[in-house]
């Protein structure tokens, strides 16, 4: 039995989208196939939250991850950082930037994480490591989550704060190897 977004009342205060409806749909056509009885779901106490969560990790991950990463940037929270008095910084010139760790989110907005810079500027090395974890290989947010995550082979250290020591090397190495394993 396919589910329908027909079958999902509104209170007829809103209409659908047809992109709504096509997920609504796609989402009750899951929840029938995971949990056909509807037993997992009857288990559930706040539906409504369950709903805000999930919506939340489809349209806006950046909410999920920012536990994960710590404080997220947008583009003009960037052009204040590294504009100096006088000299702004233009957003193409930040979507441009080389070397900076840019994400983007379900919702389509960019954002940048907070650990990456020092000082107002880009953490010094950052930039090599990036050029070693390449798209094709690894996600963005992937590599971001590496980056905040301790790493056996740096000695249990975060990537991060080992660049912050000025240990460039070592966590090029790393991101190498980890890139070599993944594109296996």
């Amino acid at each position: 039995m396919r589910a329908t977004a027909a079958a999902v009342p509104l209170g007829g205060r809103r209409r659908l989208s047809p992109a709504q409806q096509s997920l609504v749909s796609s989402f009750a056509e899951q929840l029938v196939q995971r949990d056909p009885g509807g037993v997992l779901l009857a288990a559930v106490d706040d539906t409504d939250a369950l709903a805000r969560i999930s919506v939340d990790q489809v349209l806006d991950s950046a909410r999920v991850w920012e536990q994960q990463l710590g404080a997220l940037y947008d583009v003009d929270a960037v052009r204040r950082l590294l504009g100096k008095p006088g000299t702004p910084v233009t957003r193409q010139a930040v979507s441009k930037r080389r070397g900076l760790l840019a994400l983007t989110t379900g919702s389509g907005r960019v954002v940048y994480p907070a650990f990456q810079f020092v000082g107002g500027s880009p953490l010094p090395g950052l930039g090599d490591v990036l050029a070693r974890l390449p798209e094709s290989v690894v996600s963005r947010w992937t590599v971001a989550s590496w980056l905040v995550s301790p790493e056996p082979e740096l000695d249990g250290q975060r990537p991060v704060d080992v660049l912050r020591a000025g240990l460039v090397g070592a966590v090029t190495g790393s991101a190498e190897r980890w890139a070599a394993q993944l594109g296996r």
